[in-house]
């Protein structure tokens, strides 16, 4: 069962000891522990912990140079961010962001424009080319100095996608599913939509007043430039101008970068398959056999990153008997060259955030597809440690 009461912390360890090197109370408090709800999911509040013990975390360079960490509670109303910096053995308090609570009856006009907006993973992408980390936290975003960006108002949703989605369009897109249940089916917020990740413009959105649950971002159809999306909901597959282009795959779950070209592949349960465009059908490249995904439905792997060096993605899968974790990697060479995308600090932060909440697939900063520009070198600088 859920703990709901008693004192909270947040600890900082040693990696290589496990000794316990700062301690301090977990910001923010649950309580009040019905003082979480609002315009998200289906705009209910509660007291048993649903709405209140809802965590994500990541890790942003805040001020451009150094990583701080990210604790966040709360989505569905009240939202919570806490940046902290570890630094030379001490641990401090760099900004708490608060949406502030939404008074019932939910859904309640007079909420805050922050309330209810974020989702089940979150990402750290610099939006406005300042060099510093802002937190896209789902329908929302959080400036580099802990100040609320925008809120674009479509609310709560699971799967989140930010990158360079466009590439015809300067700066970085955000790609996100909603969920309009109960109270909220009112609101007819879009179940898919697009926004601009520097101005929160929505650029196109979708299925008004829709329950959608999946949700993928990804370069699969050479036919049409930059990202193509989908839902589980219908809709079809969706071009960067909100247009439909055709069918879309049967799995909206998962992407990874596993064959030749720079298009993306599609990662579900315990395989991976391409998108044939011409016939509109997922030709099996590789099945796992003997080993199992994560999370029920979603079907997630363990971690899907590039860990190994190649720019293509490796996949953690456990096996199906729990007692081991499988590493695959493409046996396929590629026909382009590419950093490593741990390379990109985008995708490095997209790492680290992954295995919270509902992992989802890690994006760069730049456009991975179908007539891609040359990469960008990534500048590389290796900082004192501080002591």
């Amino acid at each position: 069962g859920k703990v709901l009461a008693g004192p909270e912390y947040f600890t900082i360890f040693d990696g290589r000891t496990g000794a316990a090197l700062a301690t301090t109370d977990y910001v923010p408090s649950r309580e009040p522990q019905d003082g979480w709800g609002g315009i998200g999911g289906n705009g209910g509040s509660d007291d048993n912990g649903n709405r209140v013990d809802r965590f994500l975390a990541g890790v942003a360079y805040l001020d451009g140079r150094l990583p701080s960490v990210i604790m966040a509670r709360g989505y569905y109303g009240r939202s919570v961010i806490a940046a902290w910096d570890w630094r030379r053995g001490q641990l401090n308090s760099r900004w708490v962001f608060d949406s502030g609570s939404a008074p019932p009856p939910y859904p309640n006009p007079a909420a805050s424009p922050y309330s209810g907006q974020g989702n089940h993973s979150l990402s750290i992408a610099d939006v406005d080319a300042d060099g510093k980390d802002e937190i896209v936290y789902g329908a929302m975003m959080v400036d580099d100095d802990g100040k609320g960006l925008f809120s674009t108002g479509l609310r709560h949703g699971d799967a989140l996608h930010a990158g360079d989605l466009d590439p015809a369009t300067p700066g970085l897109e955000v790609f996100g599913i909603h969920e309009n249940e109960e109270a909220t089916i009112a609101l007819k917020t879009p179940g898919a939509a697009l926004y601009d990740a520097r101005t929160g413009q929505i650029l196109w959105s979708l299925l008004p007043g829709g329950d959608v649950g999946r949700g993928l971002a990804a370069d699969i159809d050479p036919r049409h430039r930059g990202a193509e999306f989908w839902t589980n909901a219908g809709a079809g597959l969706i071009d960067v101008r909100g247009e439909r282009i055709g069918e879309a795959p049967s799995s909206a779950n998962f992407a990874v970068w596993w064959d030749a070209d720079p298009l993306r592949e599609i990662l579900d349960s315990n395989w991976i398959a391409k998108w044939d465009w011409k016939s509109s059908a997922l030709v099996r490249l590789l099945t796992a056999s003997g080993a199992a995904s994560n999370n029920g439905s979603k079907a997630t792997p363990a971690l899907a990153a590039d860990i190994l060096g190649d720019w293509r993605e490796e996949v953690i899968w456990r096996a199906d008997d729990n007692e081991s974790l499988r590493i695959y990697t493409t046996t396929i060479p590629a026909a382009d060259r590419l950093h490593t995308l741990m390379h990109d600090p985008q995708y490095r932060m997209a790492v680290a955030w992954q295995n919270v909440g509902y992992n989802q697939p890690p994006h760069p900063s730049f456009f991975i597809g179908d007539g891609m520009k040359p990469a960008p070198h990534p500048r590389i600088s290796v900082p004192a440690r501080p002591r």
